[in-house]
């Protein structure tokens, strides 16, 4: 049964998709249908591990059987998710960041090789805002590419746009300034990303060596960009969050 025929059969709209924690059978299927057929990047965490382990997942068996996804990556983690006790998965689904927890079931090696894990009994929203910010480590910094010759240190970046301080003036960077090639490249990924931006904010630094803050909205940029961005926010969320508890 198709994505749209299961919801024309079952009198659900698109906005199931997007509601608070899914809890229905056919809530999590309608979502995890779709999260599936857009190949949606995934973040494994392992038995509570530090290490986090890169994915995508691929499809559903069955209406509550399991869920296929790609191996991990580092292909190191294949092995302690064979032998784990518990298996957590985050990921971004338009904007949205939500997790379950699963178990491993086994190893497929089909057309490709893949893994089976359980299908989630509950799917938890973990953040509601539209896109979500981080900041990158001081020690890993992102230098963004306004245009030839402006290069800036992002001050922090979400799927919607980034922000950074600069010495450059309102009237170069004025409210409504579009920039053609905003270009940047995140330590998850080995390409550059590139977008069309639009500043949306301009914040004057006080005094002399105080710079100013831009923040630019992306309004064109390819999709598998914008799932780039969302993966690496949830593995600099799990930094974070790793380095609060002082295991990082």
């Amino acid at each position: 049964m198709g994505f749209f025929d299961f919801l024309k059969k079952d009198k659900y709209d698109l906005s199931v998709l997007f509601s608070e924690d899914l809890i229905t059978l056919a809530q999590m299927t309608v979502h995890l249908n779709e999260v599936c057929r857009r190949n949606t990047h995934l973040i494994a965490i392992i038995d509570e591990r530090p290490t986090t382990f890169r994915s995508s997942f691929l499809e559903l068996v069955g209406e509550n059987d399991s869920v296929v996804i790609d191996i991990l990556m580092p292909k190191y983690g294949n092995r302690f998710i064979e032998t784990s006790s518990k298996v957590r998965i985050d990921y971004s689904f338009e904007g949205v960041m939500y997790y379950f927890e699963t178990r491993y079931i086994e190893t497929v090696s089909g057309r490709f090789p893949s893994i089976k894990i359980a299908f989630p009994g509950i799917i938890k929203k973990i953040q509601k805002r539209g896109s979500f910010r981080v900041s990158p480590p001081i020690d890993n910094p992102i230098l963004v590419e306004v245009m030839e010759g402006f290069t800036e240190e992002i001050a922090d970046i979400s799927e919607g746009g980034i922000s950074f301080y600069t010495h450059r003036s309102e009237r170069e960077m004025g409210v409504g300034t579009i920039f053609e090639e905003v270009t940047f490249k995140l330590p998850t990924i080995d390409h550059p990303i590139t977008a069309k931006a639009i500043v949306r904010l301009f914040i004057k630094g006080s005094g002399l060596t105080i710079k100013n803050k831009c923040c630019l909205e992306f309004i064109s940029m390819k999709m598998h960009d914008k799932d780039s961005i969302a993966h690496y926010a949830i593995v600099r969320q799990r930094e974070i969050i790793l380095r609060m508890r002082g295991e990082g």
